[in-house]
């Protein structure tokens, strides 16, 4: 097909015009830009035909009418260079000689910041270096303009395909990148709750170790408690299994009298003088049971501060220890405190106090059963800790016995 370039064959303002193919084209002015919106019949490809020549573009839309999406016209490079940043485009069929510039060139560029646009270059090729700067700037084929018109359409039509399969390849690999970016998210979330879940197993774990640890412990005590109906063999039962489970330390269980103070009942020396030892624990028996008589659970201090600020003057016998001390209570009534202590240095750990609470609950309940026995002749509000069985605090009533741990712990008293 051939359009002569004669000012007899320039549509004037937005006419339809018939080409040889048949149908109607809508036009905006060749002295300018120009764009063909066609109905998408065909190909899904957009196009953008660069040529400073009439009769060109007007070849190439006669040629592409109907087949593809839209076609677009410019004449310079400058233009098509800005239609491709502002326009969506996947075929640029570019004319080699342009009125500034080399269309290979142009091509070069544009699919250098544009690689999946497919170009097409029109022109005379002069020589295989051109064929090849043409192939290498990203040209799918080389269209010579003396080419018979089926060859053309074929091969513009061939280009449009591709094309389109570029286009189509380019949605698809945007869509899979959004679905692995919401996988991505997915399983950043699903690894986060898989996280917490674990930590939450773990802790939930530890937990239920923690409190099989316990009822073991309890039971263990408990049936050692419950064989001692004895006053003297409870306290040495009980004192032996405290520092099995906690380790070295002194310790001390202080009881109620009939008087109503409190005396020692018996005492573990771990670490003091043994001249010193009977004298300090007097005064202890003095302030540690009347501070801590009331109080649930156990109490933990620590240096001279917490302990002055619990004893008073007679924390200068501890005031370098870290003390655990607990009430051990029936019915809200205090049958005994325990108190251990032992240098800074060794500080008390949190299984330590939790072993302690444990041990204090069940040796006021055994106690209280010991009670009852040895009263149960009595109305309640007689009983009491009298000198039945060898605790009331008249001088003369001490009993000493070996504690099985060696002269390192000063033996037990009671």
């Amino acid at each position: 097909m051939n359009h002569s370039d004669t000012p007899s064959e320039q549509p004037k303002g937005n006419e339809a015009f018939s080409d040889q193919y048949g149908g109607s084209i809508e036009h905006s002015s060749f002295d300018g830009s120009e764009s063909m919106m066609l109905e998408p019949v065909g190909l899904r490809a957009r196009v953008l035909a660069v040529s400073p020549r009439r009769s060109v573009r007007r070849r190439i839309a006669s040629m592409l009418h109907g087949r593809v999406e839209s076609i677009e016209f410019v004449e310079s490079a400058s233009e098509a260079l800005e239609h491709i940043n502002t326009n969506g485009t996947d075929l640029v069929i570019i004319e080699r000689a342009l009125t500034s510039g080399d269309g290979i060139e142009l091509l070069e560029t544009i699919t250098h910041h544009h690689p999946m646009i497919v170009g097409v270059v029109l022109g005379a090729i002069h020589s295989t270096d051109d064929a090849v700067r043409a192939m290498r700037a990203g040209a799918c084929d080389l269209i010579q303009m003396s080419s018979k018109e089926a060859d053309t359409v074929r091969r513009l039509v061939g280009a449009a395909e591709r094309a389109e399969r570029v286009r189509r390849r380019d949605a698809r690999v945007d869509r899979l990148k959004k679905l692995c970016s919401k996988l991505n998210n997915a399983r950043e979330e699903v690894t986060g709750q898989i996280g917490g879940l674990c930590t939450d197993l773990t802790d939930a774990y530890k937990d239920l170790s923690q409190q099989f640890g316990d009822v073991k412990i309890k039971s263990e005590l408990e049936t050692l408690l419950r064989q001692e109906l004895d006053i003297e063999s409870l306290l040495r039962t009980l004192l032996e299994f405290a520092l099995s489970k906690i380790g070295p330390t002194n310790a001390a269980i202080f009881m109620p009298t009939s008087g109503g103070d409190y005396s020692v009942g018996a005492y573990v020396n771990y670490d003091i003088a043994k001249e010193t030892a009977e004298v300090m624990l007097d005064q202890l028996a003095d302030a540690i049971p009347e501070s801590v008589e009331h109080l649930d659970g156990v109490r933990a201090m620590s240096g001279r501060v917490e302990l002055t600020e619990m004893l008073g003057t007679s924390a200068y016998w501890v005031e370098d220890s870290t003390m655990l001390t607990i009430s051990c209570r029936e019915d809200n009534e205090c049958l005994a405190v325990l108190a251990l202590f032992r240098d800074r240095s060794r500080s008390f750990s949190e299984e330590d106090v939790r072993m302690l609470g444990i041990i204090g609950s069940l040796f006021g309940d055994q106690l209280a059963r010991v009670i009852q026995t040895h009263h149960r002749h009595l109305p309640r509000d007689q009983w009491g800790l009298s000198g039945d069985y060898g605790l009331d605090d008249e001088p003369g009533d001490d009993y000493g016995f070996d504690d099985g741990y060696g002269d390192d712990y000063g033996g037990f008293a009671a």
